[in-house]
């Protein structure tokens, strides 16, 4: 059942020096979650879903119907409306680690197990998935570390006095469909973004690069991809798994052989329209 949409931050939103002067399409640029939640007394799992859009736009195909296809197999599903141009892709991370942690802490309230929280992606919501599974409290990052600084100069630091903000992130499962998980386009940061925040190009690419990130604590992840996208996305996702495989954590990885890109659930691709059912049963396998 769907139900309204909620506010990530009620004050004090990350960025919202941009806010007034945008205009989203959701409470005038604030970032939202879309519930799709299931009768019961059982705690159930809950799936983030991360539509994909280039960071440009929220592609439709990858919200609602996916939602819906999480409940059809059991699974509480929340849509991210995350921010998107002219806001940063580290705007767009922010919101969604808060996903993570406002579900976590709202989890008696959604009727949600707290130890089963995951998300899936595609294309650019991907790189929101696997950035949010391989960094925070899936990843190690030294609090003196240089990573924790450029960390911190381009996401930020938690409110100390916001209880969500001291809630963890942790993502229990990961699901990466055409994901884009190496560095995005510098065009889509501000050109001074990078020289006013003092990170060198080598250490924002090795910073942004998901794969180099990989843990012994990132979660089981579900990755597909056909080989004909033409956004040539397939060696990124073969870099992640064998990060995964280097550290023998578990993982799928499909690889079809055609279908364009933006398939969401791929009903109209033979090649390709299996991939929820493999979903389903790898997912019933955690």
């Amino acid at each position: 059942m769907r139900l309204e949409d909620i506010k990530l931050w009620e004050k004090n939103v990350p960025d919202a020096d941009l806010i007034s002067t945008i205009g989203d399409l959701n409470n005038e640029g604030l970032p939202t979650l879309t519930p799709y939640l299931l009768k019961g007394e059982k705690p159930r799992p809950a799936i983030i879903v991360c539509p994909g859009g280039s960071f440009q736009f929220r592609a439709s195909i990858e919200g609602e119907p996916i939602a819906k296809w999480l409940n059809q197999i059991g699974i509480n599903a929340f849509v991210l409306n995350y921010r998107v141009a002219p806001f940063t892709p580290f705007t767009s991370t922010k919101d969604a680690v808060r996903a993570v942690r406002y579900i976590r802490y709202h989890a008696l309230k959604f009727n949600i197990d707290p130890e089963r929280i995951g998300m899936i992606g595609f294309s650019a919501g991907g790189y929101l998935t696997a950035f949010v599974g391989t960094r925070f409290d899936n990843g190690i990052i030294e609090p003196d570390s240089r990573n924790a600084q450029i960390m911190s100069m381009l996401l930020g630091e938690p409110d100390f006095n916001d209880p969500i903000d001291q809630t963890s992130c942790k993502l229990n499962a990961i699901i990466l469909c055409y994901a884009e998980t190496s560095p995005f386009s510098m065009e889509k940061l501000p050109p001074d973004s990078l020289l006013t925040k003092d990170i060198t190009m080598d250490e924002f690419i090795d910073f942004t690069s998901n794969h180099k990130h990989v843990t012994a604590k990132t979660p089981p992840t579900f990755l597909w991809i056909t080989a004909t996208d033409h956004w040539n996305f397939q060696s990124q996702n073969l870099l992640f798994a064998q990060a995964l495989n280097e550290l023998n954590l578990p993982f799928d990885l499909h690889v079809f052989s055609k279908g364009p890109h933006g398939l969401g659930l791929g009903e109209d691709e033979p090649t390709v329209s299996i991939w929820p059912k493999l979903c389903e049963n790898w997912l019933r396998e955690l």
